[in-house]
């Protein structure tokens, strides 16, 4: 009798593992692997270690399943148990969501966090990933030294040149994302509207020459952005009037600006445009002992990471090379091309406030020390393409 029962209970075991298989190999082939799981691991160790293979697949798969969908911390969950199986591609795995998770926190700007993640993707054999890690530990420091920072944001009160600045939008790259999706990756810049006259309505708007070596023009045209007094946005396409074609390994004889013009005027109504005249920035600290310097733009290390609109009111600018000036003015990618703003003041202490130069780059990549194009080397070309359009 106790033979018997013996017999009948292991036969029904068996019996129960071969059903719970064939349901997770249903499941299996269907691709549904969460499901098949269900089932796999309600078998015996014993069958268990035979179909490990079939275990490790899916919960690889049910890992990319949600790593695909961005819920990291369900894939690690997946990856984690088939890592525990001893498989080598859920290490590999493992590595690759903690940079993924770790590049979404760079996206977000949460730089603590995304350095965190960066370094346990290196442990995990991601060995590749020195350079991001660099570049994060970097930005931390960074962030960091903007403690001193004494940009501030523009406001309606701010100096009425601050109001002559807009965004240049410059298409990249345009990719298929499906076959009728098309993602465009963008590059922004700063840019300022100009004229001759401020009461004048103004078509011509000046830029960094650098903020244009990467346009695309498969990818769409360059864009520009700019408020008016009432807070409403102007977008007008541009067109490409003349290019410095600035050059890192040419800069003793070749400078950093580009004119462009719009495809329909902006009124001066709307924006008033900052008036281009013919002194240099040296000329006029000469004339003017009673001087100070000032950069515009949209910095993208500050003000929702170049969301808006910043700028440095006081700094001093002095000659650096024929080609450059430099200041101590506080900028950052993003303000490239915006204005450098020499503000004088007359015996009646009018403040008056002249364009003398286009932001260009940042000397070791900091926030100070930032290097411009003077305008008085390419006053006469400025003057010939806003009286020729």
């Amino acid at each position: 009798m106790k033979n018997k029962f013996i017999l009948l209970l292991f036969l029904s075991t068996h019996l129960l593992a071969s059903t719970l298989l064939d349901e997770g190999d249903k499941y299996f082939l269907k691709k549904h692997y969460e499901k098949a799981l269900l089932y796999y691991l309600q078998t015996d160790k014993e069958t268990q270690k035979k179909i490990q293979p079939r275990i490790i697949q899916s919960y690889l798969q049910t890992g990319d399943k949600y790593s695909k969908i961005k819920l990291y911390k369900k894939a690690l969950k997946w990856y984690g148990k088939a890592a525990k199986l001893k498989n080598p591609s859920a290490i590999t795995k493992i590595g690759q969501t903690y940079e993924k998770k770790a590049d979404r926190y760079t996206k977000n700007h949460k730089y603590d966090k995304a350095l965190v993640y960066y370094q346990k993707a290196f442990e995990y054999q991601n060995k590749l990933l020195n350079q991001k890690i660099e570049q994060i530990k970097k930005k931390l420091s960074h962030k960091k030294n903007l403690e001193n920072d004494t940009r501030i944001l523009v406001t309606k009160d701010s100096p009425s040149w601050t109001h002559t600045i807009g965004r240049l939008i410059i298409p990249t790259k345009s990719e298929f994302i499906s076959k009728t999706k098309i993602k465009t990756k963008t590059q922004k810049c700063s840019a300022t509207l100009i004229n001759l006259d401020e009461n004048k309505d103004s078509k011509v708007i000046i830029t960094a020459s650098h903020c244009l070596g990467n346009h695309d023009p498969k990818a769409g045209q360059i864009k520009f952005t700019i408020k008016n007094k009432n807070g409403k946005t102007i977008i007008r396409t541009t067109k490409l009037r003349f290019d410095s074609k600035f050059d890192i390994k040419k800069m003793k004889t070749t400078t950093d600006f580009a004119v462009l013009s719009l495809n329909k005027a902006i009124s001066n109504e709307d924006v008033k445009p900052l008036v281009i005249r013919r002194y240099s920035f040296d000329t006029l600290q000469q004339i003017h002992q009673d001087n100070f310097g000032s950069l515009g733009g949209f910095s993208n290390d500050i003000a929702g990471y170049g969301n808006m609109l910043t700028y440095d009111p006081k700094c001093k600018l002095k000659p650096y090379s024929k080609m450059y000036g430099s200041s101590t003015c506080k900028g950052f990618k993003g303000a490239s091309g915006g204005p450098i703003i020499l503000t004088t003041t007359n015996s009646n202490k009018t403040k008056n406030y002249h364009f003398v130069g286009v932001v260009s780059h940042f000397r070791d990549q900091k926030f100070t020390n930032i290097y411009f194009a003077p305008h008085h080397l390419f006053y006469h070309k400025i003057k010939k393409i806003i009286e020729s359009v």
